[in-house]
């Protein structure tokens, strides 16, 4: 059986779910539709999901030809594993907009998407015996507050009426 690294399942869903909260705080800042929000989360996320396997093995494979190290098998699957979790990761953000009118969906994907980003970062601290998990978890939160205020304000420059 194959190990799964933390490694791998934080690159995959600290970026999916990032990237698919900021691109869903630009959408709802610059035109409030949740239909377009879901359409274009779903959509950003599928293709981070790919983009990030990807380059989780080729990436991989470079530094195998520079080192000895893991089989092609085992590269594969890592980056399936970082492909998956970018995918899980960007649901998180969008799956209010399925359930709530726009406003409590928006308010409710950054609760939530902010609330996991902490519980990961933490449970990353406790697993990797860090002297302050809690702090672990800050630095997560922190990641994806300012990647999201990017995507708001770039919404807010470029609203579209």
């Amino acid at each position: 059986m194959k190990k799964i690294h933390l490694r791998d399942v934080i690159l995959g869903g600290q970026d999916g779910l990032v990237n698919v909260l900021g691109l869903s705080l630009g959408l709802f800042a610059a035109h409030s539709s949740a239909r377009v929000i879901l359409v274009a989360g779903l959509a950003a996320g599928f293709s981070e999901a790919v983009s990030m396997g990807g380059v989780a093995y080729t990436s991989a494979l470079a530094d195998k030809a520079r080192i000895s190290g893991p089989s092609k098998d085992s590269l594969a699957f890592e980056a399936l594993i970082v492909g998956l979790s970018a995918l899980v990761g960007a649901f998180i953000p969008i799956i209010p907009f399925i359930f709530f009118n726009i406003v409590v969906a928006i308010i409710s994907a950054f609760i939530i998407s902010i609330a996991i980003l902490f519980l990961i970062g933490f449970a990353r601290g406790r697993i990797m015996d860090e002297a302050s998990p809690f702090r672990s978890g800050t630095q997560m939160v922190l990641i994806g507050i300012l990647s999201s205020l990017a995507g708001f304000l770039i919404g807010l420059a470029l609203k579209i009426t």
